[in-house]
C-alpha cells in the first residue's frame, strides 16, 4: 500500500479566478498578433516591423501565461501541501509572476504531470539523469506555452513521449517547492511546482532523449522506487480523480 494519506481533489476554480482567466485567454486570442496568425495576414513588410510583431506577440503570451499562473495558485485548496502552497502565494508578491527558467531570486514556477495510465492502475515516473531519483514528468514553462497545463503536457510528450492526455482537472492537483541545487551557470534556487493530473490513452513510451528512463508503475510499487512524499500524495491525487 502507499504510504500517507491521499491528497482530496481541488475544488472548482472560483467565478472570480475562472473569469480572470478567461478574460486572458480571450484577449490572447482575439489578439492580431496571436501565433495562429497565417503569415500571410502580416504581409509583406520590414524586418523591423516582423521583429516589432513577434515581441508583442511574446508580450501577450507573457501575460496571459502570468495571470493564467496566479489564477491557478490563488484558486487552489491545498491540503497536505499547505507550505508550498503558502510559499507560492508569497511568490506572487513579487513585482511580477515568477515563471521564466532565469527567475533565480528565489526561484520560479515550473510544470508537470502525474499520469494516470489508461487502466488506472499505473503512474508514469522518469529517472532524472542529473539528480538520480524517480519523478513525475515536468520541467520549466516556456514563453510559448499558452497555460502551464500546456507546459506540463509539453514536457511530459518531451521527456517520455506519451501524448493524448487527458486532463483529470483544471486545476493543479499537487504544488511542491523543492531545492535546486547550483549548476553552471545558475546558482541554486527553488521550483516552485504545478503539478497537473492527466490519463493517458495508450502506454507507449518513448523515445528517451531527455531523461534516463521512463516507465508505468503500479500504484501499489511506488515505494519501490523511493519516490518522495510529494509524488506520492500528487499520484494518489491524480486517481482519486479518475
Amino acid at each position: 500500500p502507499l504510504p500517507g494519506q491521499p491528497n482530496r481533489s481541488s475544488p472548482p476554480r472560483s467565478e472570480t479566478s475562472r473569469s480572470s482567466f478567461r478574460t486572458a485567454k480571450e484577449r490572447f486570442e482575439r489578439s492580431p498578433l496571436s501565433v495562429d496568425s497565417p503569415a500571410d495576414e502580416i504581409g509583406d513588410i520590414g524586418l523591423g516591423q516582423r521583429v516589432q510583431i513577434l515581441r508583442n506577440q511574446s508580450t501577450v503570451l507573457s501575460v496571459t501565461q502570468s495571470e493564467n499562473i496566479e489564477a491557478l495558485v490563488r484558486a487552489y485548496q491545498a491540503t497536505s501541501d499547505e507550505r508550498s502552497h503558502s510559499a507560492a502565494t508569497a511568490l506572487l508578491r513579487q513585482d511580477r509572476v515568477m515563471w521564466r527558467r532565469t527567475d533565480f531570486d528565489p526561484g520560479h514556477f515550473t510544470a508537470s504531470g502525474f499520469v494516470v495510465s489508461s487502466d488506472g492502475g499505473s503512474l508514469l515516473l522518469i529517472l532524472h539523469g542529473k539528480l538520480g531519483r524517480w519523478l513525475q514528468p515536468g520541467g520549466h514553462i516556456d514563453s510559448d506555452d499558452p497555460s502551464a497545463e500546456a507546459a506540463a503536457r509539453r514536457e511530459v510528450f518531451e521527456e517520455t513521449g506519451v501524448g493524448n492526455l487527458r486532463a483529470l482537472a483544471d486545476d493543479p492537483v499537487r504544488m511542491d517547492v523543492h531545492k535546486i541545487p547550483a549548476r553552471e551557470p545558475e546558482p541554486k534556487h527553488l521550483h516552485f511546482d504545478l503539478g497537473f493530473g492527466f490519463q493517458a490513452a495508450g502506454e507507449d513510451i518513448g523515445p528517451l532523449d531527455e531523461v534516463a528512463d521512463a516507465k508505468w508503475v503500479r500504484f501499489e510499487h511506488l515505494d519501490q522506487y523511493l519516490v518522495d512524499e510529494a509524488v506520492v500524495h500528487g499520484a494518489l491525487a491524480a486517481r482519486r480523480l479518475l
